[in-house]
């Protein structure tokens, strides 16, 4: 891709490296090959304690109905302008909101593509998302792309936000491959199991950690002789509430809470399983790292876990449903051999479609088409897709 294109991310804000979307915007920027700006709408701890590697300003955004957002709005069309942005790529409801005004404001042509990796997560949204919903519509006709990391997003954006399917690019997540720890975290030494399990996801009602929780106790009331226990990693208001449902279901001291750790991945290859059972999803981060790790996958049949897990490599079950859970679960228990394959299947797929190294080429593509649209002064948008 061109140095000449420049590319302004405009995100809410930043605060952690390990959280979705974040961590693979900080991939792309440290990879690509870019004249980059990164513009957060507030500051976080996390922005004040490291550095990016491109320019990052912030807005001092408060909120979209709040007396300072003019001059917030003003902050970001003096941008556009003195750092000649060629493209514009929003993450997040509000960053989209403030991208959409620069794109009817600005004096300055660029693109806007808006990202979209989740199909509408979280309850806990401000009351004037009620109005951006309203706004939405106009937004996607007005953004010349969206940009979205899978195919079950991009079906729902069509159908429900009645977007034409040449406007959505579909890119997945990219990643690392792990290396295994030279020793692993001491829990595997410490509380011995036939089969561990591991999740990774926030404590937060959507991730129904509860599942998985019934789950164990349903394997162990129907007769599981295997010794099995969880590693739960990740944090959130839900922990007490986990713990106490755990040891009222008599298997408190099989599913262990170690909060959230610096390297996953370490647990990850003292699991034998990976399970995500989420009433939501987008294309899960979750379940990319436990195929490259090799594990098999018990997931629940939402968003985009159905592009990652199948036959092949795990199994797919009902939402909400523990009973489903536990007998695809008790499946790969009993049958250390059928683990070891779909393992096996788990890490080629990642191998073959996820890596940095596939990803990577399909977002130069992708802003080189927007790039060469805004030259010939038409719909800057190509649709361009990552099957995977």
């Amino acid at each position: 891709m061109t140095r000449t294109v420049r590319i302004a991310y405009l995100i809410d804000t930043i605060s952690s490296d390990k959280a979705g979307t974040e961590k693979q915007l900080l991939n792309i920027l440290k990879r690509l090959p870019m004249d980059a700006l990164v513009i957060c709408l507030h500051d976080s701890p996390w922005l004040a304690a490291n550095r990016l590697p491109c320019d990052v300003v912030t807005l001092g955004y408060r909120g979209f109905l709040t007396p300072g957002f003019p001059f917030v709005l003003a902050s970001y069309l003096r941008l556009l302008k003195e750092r000649n942005i060629d493209i514009v790529q929003t993450f997040f409801e509000d960053s989209m909101f403030v991208g959409f005004l620069g794109k009817v404001l600005s004096r300055r042509r660029h693109a806007l593509v808006v990202s979209r990796r989740d199909l509408g997560l979280g309850s806990d949204e401000p009351a004037y998302h009620g109005l951006f919903r309203k706004i939405r519509p106009h937004v996607f006709r007005l953004c010349d792309g969206i940009a979205v990391n899978a195919h079950a997003i991009k079906d729902h954006v069509a159908a429900y936000e009645q977007v034409p399917p040449g406007k959505i690019t579909v890119i997945g997540n990219g990643l690392d491959l792990p290396v295994p720890p030279p020793v692993l975290p001491s829990l595997f030494r410490e509380s011995k199991a036939d089969v561990w399990i591991a999740i990774a996801a926030n404590l937060k009602p959507i991730k129904r950690i509860d599942l998985l929780v019934r789950a164990l106790a349903h394997l162990k009331d129907t007769g599981v002789k295997d010794v099995v226990r969880a590693v739960v990693l990740g944090e959130g208001r839900l922990e007490s509430e986990l713990t106490h449902l755990a040891t009222d279901l008599g298997i408190g001291d099989r599913v262990h809470f170690v909060g959230a750790v610096e390297n996953v991945s370490d647990y990850l290859y003292g699991a034998d399983i990976g399970v995500l059972c989420s009433d939501k999803e987008g294309l899960s981060n979750a379940i990319l790292e436990y195929m490259a790790c090799g594990l098999p996958v018990v997931a629940t049949d939402a968003g985009g876990n159905g592009e990652l897990v199948n036959e092949m490599n795990g199994a797919c079950v009902p939402t909400g449903d523990h009973v489903a859970l536990a007998h695809a679960l008790a499946r790969l228990i009993e049958s250390p051999r059928l683990r070891k394959e779909l393992g096996a299947h788990s890490l080629e797929k990642v191998r073959q479609n996820f890596t940095w190294d596939k990803v990577l080429p399909q977002w130069e593509n992708y802003y080189d088409s927007l790039a060469k649209g805004l030259a010939r002064g038409n719909n800057p948008v190509e649709n361009t897709h990552a099957e995977a």
